[in-house]
């Protein structure tokens, strides 16, 4: 029989969760330097791979939350239940807004502006949304009619490559909503995060748009992507507490353009 002391312990090592950042603007993995990707509570720092993803290892089944922070991002914060994750590719997909410190790359088309209450102060964290306006800035068209309470809807071709995480904003027979892409299916799909709050017939358009918050500084930088106009117009929300603001604004394909600054004003009455 063998000694006790020496039959050797075997640790196996077990990957729970995989953290795949994209910068949702360009597609790409933002420089390792750029990103602290953490669970609160987990001390142990994830682990980096050469692709990009962030692996964490041997956690506790159970219930996290993840924050992704960055000086050229918005921070991304999400909760996430161990046991909906697929057990074999436990990945989540982290859609990264542009920030006040995020550098423009080359022909990228997109608004940047300041959003300040009525005493001139900077607002930090305000809900924001936009959407372009106009038909022709159609990223895809449903091929078939979709009802209320879908995930799923398929589309023609798409302009532009999507990614988990990119919002739309679906329109048609005088209905509209936004809507945010969960996952690009195999044949042309889309499955959504949220089920459709309406029916829409075949024909409807998928537009470009936005859901991000204003940096700490107040600036709200709204990136929009796909085979766009020259020209075209963009509707712009913004809500913080009791407050509201709404802009018509006017973005060019290919530049960023600076617009002017947007204050929001208290809704009671």
């Amino acid at each position: 029989m063998a000694n006790l002391s020496q039959v050797r312990t075997i640790s196996i090592t077990h990957c729970s969760l995989v953290i795949a950042p994209i910068d949702i603007w360009t597609r790409r993995l933002p420089m390792s330097s750029a990103l602290v990707v953490a669970l609160e509570g987990v001390h142990k720092k994830p682990i980096r791979k050469p692709d990009g993803t962030y692996l964490f290892l041997d956690l506790v089944p159970g219930s996290y939350v993840l924050t992704v922070t960055s000086s050229a991002f918005i921070p991304f914060k999400q909760q996430i239940e161990t046991a909906e994750l697929n057990k074999l590719n436990p990945v989540v997909t982290v859609p990264l807004l542009p920030g006040s410190g995020y550098a423009y790359p080359s022909s990228v088309t997109g608004i940047s502006f300041s959003l300040c209450d009525s005493s001139g102060a900077s607002c930090d964290g305000a809900s924001v949304w936009a959407h372009a306006s106009e038909d022709s800035t159609a990223r895809a068209r449903l091929v078939q009619d979709t009802l209320a309470g879908a995930e799923t809807a398929f589309i023609g071709l798409l302009q532009g490559q999507t990614v988990a995480g990119e919002s739309l904003l679906l329109r048609g027979q005088g209905m509209e909503e936004l809507v945010q892409v969960a996952e690009v299916l195999p044949g042309g799909g889309l499955r959504f995060v949220q089920p459709l709050k309406q029916s829409y017939r075949r024909g409807a358009s998928l537009l470009p748009a936005v859901q991000t918050r204003s940096a700490h500084n107040g600036v709200v930088i709204l990136p929009f992507r796909g085979t766009l106009p020259r020209s075209f117009a963009v509707q712009a929300y913004a809500e913080i507490g009791n407050c509201s603001a709404s802009a018509e604004l006017t973005a060019r394909a290919g530049e960023v353009i600076t617009a002017q600054t947007l204050i929001v004003q208290n809704n009671k009455k």
